[in-house]
């Protein structure tokens, strides 16, 4: 995940934390099994490795510091065979 940030000119900040959702079978959000902390570095992609699913679909659950927004300027999924 690389977060986008503006300090000094704009009102956009990296998240006070996050994490990954996938949705199971039933259909239901369920976060995946990291096995490596969510980072939120600036200016850098940050990984997070987790225990490989099988899905349709992922999710971010961001929480955002206070009076401040949030963005994501990359975002990538690879695989665990890469």
């Amino acid at each position: 995940m690389y977060w986008f940030d503006d300090t000094g000119v704009g009102r956009c900040r990296v998240p006070a934390s996050w994490q990954l959702l996938h949705r199971d079978a039933a259909g239901e959000w369920r976060p995946v099994e990291a096995s490596t902390e969510y980072g939120t570095a600036k200016d850098r992609f940050n990984r997070v490795t987790f225990t490989p699913v099988t899905t349709t679909a992922l999710r971010l659950q961001v929480r955002l510091h206070g009076d401040f927004s949030g963005g994501v300027l990359a975002w990538r999924v690879t695989s665990a065979q890469r």
